[in-house]
């Protein structure tokens, strides 16, 4: 039997790679969540939370037909503090999450030529999560503060056909 002299070696270097490999991996946050977001969806659809989840929200969007699309949350009021919102794309169409601090009800606010809303005036834009694609599930953990918020898809023309709710920090 001829024994490879350079076989011992080559398994050496082999298991030496892997391990380097193993050492430099990386764990993968959802394009679609903002970068300080506490808590995301990969895109595999591993929970990678490491934060507190505090209020548990969840949002759905998606549209019902090519006029009307939706946005609901449950529940619609929550308490100050901690809250990971689970927003869920039920429709085909991309959509996004934004969420703002304001008085101004969520069918109040002002469209623009672009068919896109017009930040109410006194409004803070707290977050925006972008690129929720159809079927998608991501989450987002915020602290937020007593107040009236209101979330809306601004893609095109979503907020006109009713991708917009209130939501109440008590």
């Amino acid at each position: 039997m001829t024994r490879n002299k350079h076989l011992p070696k080559v398994v050496v270097a082999a298991v030496a790679v892997a391990l380097v490999l193993t050492a430099c991996g990386s764990s993968e946050e959802s394009s679609a969540a903002p970068a300080d977001a506490e808590a995301t969806t990969d895109a595999g659809g591993s929970d990678t939370t490491t934060e507190s989840e505090g209020t548990l929200v969840a949002v759905a969007v998606g549209e019902t037909d090519v006029n009307t699309q939706y946005m609901t949350v449950d529940p619609a009021s929550v308490p100050a503090g901690t809250v990971t919102f689970t927003i869920t794309n039920e429709g085909a169409k991309e959509h996004e999450f934004e969420v703002f601090a304001t008085d101004v009800l969520a069918d109040q606010v002002e469209i623009g030529d672009d068919d896109k809303i017009i930040d109410p005036e006194g409004a803070e834009e707290i977050e925006e999560v972008e690129g929720i694609e159809g079927g998608d599930t991501v989450t987002l953990t915020l602290d937020l503060e007593p107040g009236h918020y209101i979330f809306v898809c601004n893609e095109v023309g979503h907020y006109r056909m009713g991708m917009y709710t209130d939501f109440t920090v008590e």
